[in-house]
């Protein structure tokens, strides 16, 4: 298939950079693919195009469930999966750029929400952000794809030093962009626009985190002890999996953490595990962010995970999470502690039998907890 001068020249201009490229798309965006792949010298520069089209395959690609709708966020994980993924084939100090394309053209199903599109660009110091609306029934799906894809390959020319993208769209065509600054990971949770960052062993705080095969001590480590590095590290033993924090900056039976506070805590914590960042209270939500996550944790919390109380619908909530747990390929490891004068293991816990297989017992006895902690502090 023959392309348009201007196309090829932009091509060209791409794959003459020295960048190294991925990209996804579903939805739309798929003539960028091919306007790039069937250029002469394409692997000078595209590392990989991956189009993972229906609700699984986007979902097996980002390593979680979702949903993940035609919208800007969809787009933007998918450019940080790409980004990733161009990062880890590219040689040292070449620069990458991942590209994420979500969209929702004309389709001859009814639908409610507006024709759209959304590309993401995971620069190496930032996202760059588009959003296109097509006015409904003034330009068919070719058409739109036609747009949709010049305004990427627009994009990523702009990335790559040439002009700004998006001066000749159509008529029917409206585009709103903004760029979101990576300097500031942590900052980027406390104000909504990442739903989860990373501090790496090195202490660095990073905007990507791997989604899959994850395991996780879930705490506020107020301090850490012996007993939380003990308990992650028997469990990631037993799983298989490299042990992890998670700390939560919002909690279900405390106020919102400052960031004054986190902080603190994750000074504690820098050189001696990875530590992920959510914005999510409950085991549910954060299962939802990590596909077949394991969790590590004790007696008294894997209680808390069966009470009602915990649950917007009660006992039926209870159900509804466990059976999406046991979907997702969750998997909790529970060790001892002591209840009162009496120690507790996961033979004293009242699972449903049908998911009997989600629980695993971790020969490992904590009898310190942060509050005693705090307290002899104190």
């Amino acid at each position: 298939m023959r392309v348009s001068d201007d196309i090829w020249t932009q091509v060209e201009a791409v794959l003459n950079s020295g960048t190294r490229l991925a990209l996804a798309t579903t939805g739309g965006g798929s003539e960028l693919i091919s306007w790039l792949l069937n250029h002469p010298g394409a692997s000078r520069a595209i590392v990989e195009a991956q189009v993972p089209y229906s609700e699984r395959a986007l979902a097996a690609y980002l390593a979680f469930a979702g949903p993940h709708g035609a919208n800007e966020q969809t787009a933007r994980d998918m450019a940080g999966r790409a980004f990733a993924r161009a990062a880890s084939f590219a040689e040292p100090g070449q620069g990458c750029i991942g590209v994420g394309c979500s969209a929702a053209l004309a389709t001859s199903r009814l639908r409610r929400g507006a024709d759209r599109g959304c590309i993401a660009l995971r620069l190496e110091c930032a996202y760059r952000l588009y959003t296109l609306h097509f006015e409904k029934g003034a330009a068919d799906r070719l058409e739109q794809e036609e747009v949709l894809s010049r305004l990427a390959l627009e994009a990523i020319v702009e990335s790559c030093g040439g002009p700004v993208a998006g001066a000749s769209l159509p008529d029917f065509a409206h585009l709103a962009r903004r760029e979101l600054a990576l300097d500031d990971p942590l900052g980027l949770l406390f104000a909504g626009e990442l739903d989860v960052v990373e501090m790496r062993s090195d202490g660095a705080i990073a905007p990507e985190v791997e989604r899959g095969q994850r395991l996780f001590l879930s705490g506020s480590f107020n301090p850490l002890h012996e007993g939380h590095e003990q308990l992650v590290a028997a469990a990631g033993q037993l799983s298989g999996r490299q042990p992890c924090l998670e700390l939560s900056i919002e909690n279900v039976d405390k106020p919102p953490l400052q960031r004054s506070e986190v902080e603190r805590r994750l000074a504690q914590m820098r050189g001696r595990f990875p530590v992920v960042m959510t914005r999510s209270p409950t085991f549910l939500q954060k299962a939802r962010l990590f596909g077949g996550c394991h969790f590590a944790l004790g007696y008294d919390t894997a209680v808390r995970l069966l009470q009602g109380q915990y649950y917007e619908e009660g006992e039926r909530g209870v159900a509804v999470a466990l059976e999406e747990f046991a979907a997702g390929g969750c998997r909790f490891w529970v060790a001892g502690r002591v209840d009162g004068d009496v120690y507790r293991t996961l033979a004293d816990m009242d699972v449903p039998e049908k998911y009997a297989d989600l629980f695993a017992s971790v020969p490992f006895r904590m009898d310190i907890s942060s509050t005693e902690l705090r307290a002899r502090k104190a």
